[in-house]
């Protein structure tokens, strides 16, 4: 009997949030964090991904999540990007100078289910502080998981009101997340930093390091995966051909659509593929500018870390698919766990 432990999947650069069928679509609101976001990256000189982004959005008061960053030329229609740049479900945007030729660095996000209001992108090791997740007592079924330095996972549960306390002992990069229930499978609503002992600047400098990759195949993130495995004394995954295959399935049919849906009725579900007798199963779904930003933004998801490093899974398939849009192109990446493996 086939039973589902964890399937989560996790949204980079371009949203699946999309408004209600007949309903309008609201003007989309300029966002000072945004715009700082976006003066940042300019200074920069580049787009940083993974878990060095964020950092940086929530050092300039951005914890919610991104539909999109890019560099794009002013449309001609005027320099408000409202006029043209935005995909209908964007809601907020922020831009700043790009260059000298009138590029901007465009910065674009969906509307929130849950916000988290109070929160420090900085502490100081040990000192006890509080938050409040507004909007949480109307998710489905919510679960807000704690993700370390030391890449302990743990359950925090908020009180009635929303409200979070929390104290970060070791120094280094904490990620709170949340996730709802719902009837496309397991969403996350929020991921974001919180940097005990140091800043942003200390992030990029390498000095409080964040989850990195370095893989450009799915075979290079399985041994990053039992490095991390190995690093817990934890035994290392086993690659199952029978899994590749049915992640590639999944890879190519969620890349076609355009979702990260875990359940969907034209894309289907894990669950339908895998054979009767498989038991126990895990399924993460990133997406990102290669193998290397995808498994980096798996990795510093909880949720999809908790399922990386299980004691309860032995064998892995994984692959990963293109998805194209307007000239643009992400990765989509799939990673399916079990412990038994398929038994065909």
């Amino acid at each position: 009997m086939k039973s589902m432990h964890t399937s989560l999947s996790f949204i980079v650069c371009l949203s699946v949030l999309s408004p209600s069928e007949g309903a309008e679509t609201p003007a989309p609101v300029r966002s000072a964090p945004l715009d700082s976001l976006a003066a940042d990256i300019s200074m920069l000189g580049f787009i940083p991904s993974g878990g060095e982004f964020l950092v940086l959005a929530a050092s300039n008061g951005w914890f919610g999540l991104i539909s999109e960053v890019r560099i794009t030329p002013v449309d001609a229609a005027g320099d408000d990007p409202s006029l043209g740049l935005l995909d209908g479900e964007d809601t907020y945007y922020g831009t700043a100078p790009w260059s000298q030729e009138g590029d901007i660095v465009l910065v674009t996000a969906p509307e929130h289910s849950c916000y988290p209001s109070g929160v420090p992108c900085s502490v100081i090791p040990g000192t006890t502080f509080s938050f409040v997740i507004m909007g949480f007592g109307r998710l489905v079924k919510p679960s807000v998981a704690l993700g370390s330095p030391g890449l302990n996972v743990v359950d925090i549960n908020p009180d009635s009101s929303g409200t979070l306390s929390l104290t970060l002992d070791d120094p280094g990069v904490y990620w709170v997340e949340v996730m709802q229930h719902t009837d496309r499978g397991p969403s996350i609503e929020l991921l974001f930093p919180i940097v005990s002992g140091g800043n942003v600047n200390d992030v990029f400098s390498g000095s409080v390091p964040v989850p990195r990759s370095d893989a450009s195949s799915s075979g290079e993130v399985l041994e990053e995966i039992n490095g991390l495995r190995e690093s817990l004394s934890l035994p290392e995954l086993q690659r199952d051909p029978v899994l590749d295959s049915l992640a590639s399935i999944r890879a190519g049919n969620l890349a076609l659509s355009g979702t990260l849906d875990h359940i969907d009725t034209e894309t289907g579900s894990l669950e339908e593929l895998l054979p009767e007798r498989t038991g126990t199963y895990g399924e993460n779904i990133g997406r990102g500018r290669g193998y290397q930003e995808a498994w980096s933004m798996i990795m510093t998801s909880p949720f999809h870390l908790q399922t990386c490093i299980s004691p309860e899974y032995a064998r892995v398939g994984m692959a990963g698919a293109v998805e194209t849009d307007d000239y643009r192109w992400q990765l989509v990446l799939v990673q399916v766990f079990t412990y038994e493996g398929t038994g065909k």
